[in-house]
Formats: structure tokens, sequence, C-alpha cells
């Protein structure tokens, strides 16, 4: 994650500063995608709530970046898996196999 907000560490009072700037350095960087994680609970240091909709609403607002929040909760409890995924389940399960079978040949490979 670029950015990470939890209960635990508030972030410093200017944090809508900081992170804006580093959003726009790692875009001028060329790095597209940014990934900004929010706590359940996340406070700043006055004990004001940071939520998903605060971050992105900043994000929109100050960059003009097309934004997108996923609560984790949602991805895990995804259902029933499609075809889609018991095939992309198999391929990477070969893949693995032919990783390991490389790495038996060439010890050198990590």
């Amino acid at each position: 994650a670029d950015w990470v907000f939890i209960p635990e560490v508030p972030p410093d009072d200017n944090w809508r500063e900081h992170l804006c700037s580093k959003v726009q350095r790692n875009r001028e960087r060329g790095q597209r995608v940014s990934i900004i994680m929010v706590a359940e609970g996340a406070l700043d240091r006055q004990n004001n709530p940071i939520t998903c909709d605060i971050v992105k609403d900043l994000m929109v607002d100050r960059l003009h970046l097309d934004t997108r929040v996923t609560v984790l909760g949602h991805v895990q409890r995804g259902g029933r898996p499609s075809a889609f995924d018991r095939i992309l389940g198999i391929r990477m399960g070969a893949e693995a196999v032919l990783a390991l079978m490389d790495a038996e040949r060439n010890p050198d490979l990590p």
C-alpha cells in the first residue's frame, strides 16, 4: 500500500497535504495506481474519523483522480466461484508447478 490509516497511529495534522503530494509524486514517476488503506476506526490527532469516503473525496477534489473504494470484507465473501475463478486457479497452480520444476533445474533462480 502507498498509504495506510490505522487507529493505533494517527497521521500528522496535515495528512491531507502529505497524502496528496505523495500520490502526485508517484504519478509523476509513472505509478498509475495508488493503494490507500483505511482501517475501521482510523482517526486523526484531533479524534476526527478518517473514512474511505473522506480519502476518496480528497483524491477526486484535489487531484482529479478516478478513485474507487473497495471494502475488503465484501471481496473476501465473494460467494460461489465462477468458471473463470476455477480456471484461473488451475492456471496459477500449473504455473507454480512449472516454476518449481525450473527451480530444480536451475538452483540460482529466486
